[in-house]
């Protein structure tokens, strides 16, 4: 297929989709700008976990061997150009909650099945000492964490100094602005109100996470009993997360700070975190999807302009470039379009015209 240019591409948004957006712009020699309003995003909180394990159904997550090699070559890329450290792999160390979880997994471990690459069981003598598993606990070593914090910041520094990001809000009714071909929507939830115009329904789901200072000795390794402590090293922790669909404004709550608190002490032998521990407690909203799958391409054939690539939820680190390459690829008609998957049609409500 050829490759219709669009002219100048507008990123709406610096949260992770559009930072990853426009370092995938630029490396497509794409000429672009970027546009934030400043306000809350959901990758500001973001721990930017990855993990190609479901724990829950004990499955790989989506496409998740691609999915974490593209997230890897990316983020490598933007680590050599801005000159600072983003992908951190930390294995997970999965508490099982009883004997049936446990038996499945050891099965699905041993037995050939599609997670088996990314799980193993732990013998017990292999668990650091501080974790408590009275069931058993695996691990999944190819995981970690991407600062996500720091690739927004120094994104969004970077293309300031190139003159490429202004502070500038922006929304459907306004148009595609004088000078641009195209506009890529990466607002997260602050795209819920324009594509609901067109039968698009983006989620607010609502997390919240802590940063605690503690001297407990707890190891290198995340440790998953669903609510997870993520080591930063020098004695820090990131704890979360929590998942709730009935807040719209990322607010911290106190309850939160008591549950994530004893939570992760019910894995540890020496239960040692206090609520003095904690250093930072922040609040989110993730943009997501009825099936937990991004909303990517156009929407509308009455503006073509229009771009969506949103609605990552919690493994935005994972999919993002990948999803961002659906996005652009589709845009410049490298691609028919977007994967069925992830295009605005699945919606039943879609009211394309």
């Amino acid at each position: 297929m050829g490759q219709a240019a669009p002219g100048k591409v507008l990123i709406i948004g610096d949260g992770l989709a559009g930072a990853l957006m426009a370092w995938e712009c630029q490396e497509r020699g794409l000429d672009f700008e970027q546009w934030s309003n400043g306000s809350p995003a959901a990758s500001d909180v973001a721990a930017g976990m990855f993990n190609p394990v479901s724990f829950r159904r004990i499955l790989p997550q989506w496409d998740a061997a691609n999915h974490s090699a593209r997230a890897r070559e990316v983020f490598g890329a933007i680590e050599s150009k801005l000159g600072i450290e983003l992908w951190h792999d930390v294995p997970i160390v999965r508490v099982f909650p009883d004997e049936q979880y446990a038996e499945l997994w050891s099965e699905r471990a041993n037995g050939g099945h599609e997670v088996s690459p990314f799980i193993e069981t732990l013998a017990s003598k292999d668990l650091h000492p501080s974790i408590k598993a009275p069931h058993g606990a695996g691990i999944v070593r190819e995981a970690g964490w991407v600062d996500v914090s720091s690739l927004t910041e120094k994104s969004r520094a970077f293309w300031q100094d190139c003159g490429q990001w202004k502070s500038q809000s922006w929304s459907m009714d306004e148009g595609c602005p004088t000078g641009f071909g195209a506009v890529i929507d990466c607002r997260g939830v602050g795209a819920a109100e324009d594509l609901a115009a067109f039968g698009l329904e983006l989620r607010r789901n609502h997390g919240e996470v802590i940063t605690v200072q503690t001297e407990a000795g707890w190891g290198d390794e995340t440790v998953n009993n669903v609510t997870w402590a993520l080591p930063l090293g020098s004695g820090a922790y990131r704890i979360g997360s929590t998942y709730r669909w009935d807040i719209d404004e990322p607010i911290v709550l106190k309850e939160t700070l008591n549950h994530l608190v004893s939570r992760v002490n019910l894995a540890r032998t020496d239960s040692a975190l206090l609520l003095s521990d904690v250093t930072s407690h922040r609040a989110g909203l993730r943009p997501s999807c009825f099936d937990r799958r991004p909303i990517l391409g156009r929407v509308t054939s009455e503006a073509s302009w229009y771009v969506v690539c949103t609605g990552w939820g919690t493994r935005g680190v994972s999919i993002g470039p990948t999803m961002v390459d659906w996005t652009i690829d589709a845009m410049l008609g490298i691609t028919s379009d977007v994967p069925d998957e992830v295009h605005p049609k699945r919606f039943r409500t879609f009211t394309k015209n």
